[in-house]
């Protein structure tokens, strides 16, 4: 926060702003955000700035979940499922991209009290068909049951039209009507690597955060006792990991699946 930078990441979203979370995810565009929201969102934002919240002029956040996540995305066709007071509830992952996008950037809005904010919105695309068996691997890291569908016929049934990188940006291009935005994307593929995880971060500082890349990198790559450089976070299973995965998903409680996950994610990591 040295360098007048503020990191959201999920589990600051979820956890401890809660009711920002909340509105992204279930407001009606013809309700604005709740008092509370604004409230405890400026709080949790002021505290987590430290001693010097005024030297904050930029808020990252990370967190793919904000165009939708797998769980709501791709549910099963035919599969019933209760109708939320905004609507949002047919299938197709990013289907509501830009609604939940543009809830929040008002609940921030109202949360910092101006309209005056640039708005950067930064997100990659990926191969069609890698990504659709990742979606798969990820719902069963998740705790989904998924024995019972085989990976081809997930790939063919799920819903993925909304996650076309082109229509996706136009989408989202929308929201220029009335806000200073900026919507920039990068191919996946070009920027990740197995043996060296920074890749991608490096990557999305350049993009996201030009002109203050190369010092946060210099100020990353300084701290030799940050163990998370060299992790990949939430790694791919390799083909032996997923045929262990769907098999043995069926054979554990919630607890217990957490932790053969870390096994899976230990042993059987996918290496390219």
């Amino acid at each position: 926060m040295q360098h007048g930078i503020l990191y959201l990441g999920p589990n600051t979203i979820k956890k401890q702003c809660r009711e920002l979370w909340s509105f992204l995810q279930w407001g009606q565009w013809n309700r604005p955000p709740s008092a509370k929201l604004r409230e405890k969102t400026l709080q949790t934002l002021v505290g987590l700035a430290g001693d010097h919240p005024a030297n904050i002029h930029t808020i990252l956040i990370s967190f793919e979940s904000i165009f939708g996540t797998l769980r709501t995305g791709l549910i099963k066709a035919g599969q019933k499922r209760k109708k939320p007071a905004n609507g949002e509830n047919k299938r197709g992952l990013y289907r509501y991209a830009r609604a939940r996008t543009k809830r929040l950037i008002i609940g921030l809005e109202q949360a910092l009290s101006t309209e005056a904010i640039e708005w950067t919105i930064l997100f990659a695309s990926r191969e069609s068909s890698s990504f659709a068996r990742s979606c798969y691997t990820q719902l069963i890291k998740e705790g989904h049951d998924l024995s019972a569908i085989p990976i081809e016929n997930f790939v063919q049934s799920a819903d993925f039209a909304s996650i076309n990188p082109e229509e996706l940006e136009a989408s989202l291009n929308r929201l220029k009507q009335k806000r200073r935005v900026t919507i920039d994307r990068f191919r996946y593929e070009d920027t990740i690597s197995a043996s060296d995880p920074t890749r991608v971060l490096w990557a999305v500082l350049e993009r996201a955060l030009p002109q203050q890349a190369r010092e946060l990198r210099g100020a990353l790559t300084a701290d030799t006792e940050n163990p998370n450089l060299q992790r990949l976070p939430n790694p791919g299973l390799s083909e032996r990991g997923l045929e262990l995965a769907t098999q043995a998903r069926p054979l554990f409680n919630k607890r217990e699946w957490k932790l053969f996950r870390k096994f899976l994610e230990k042993n059987f990591t996918k290496t390219a």
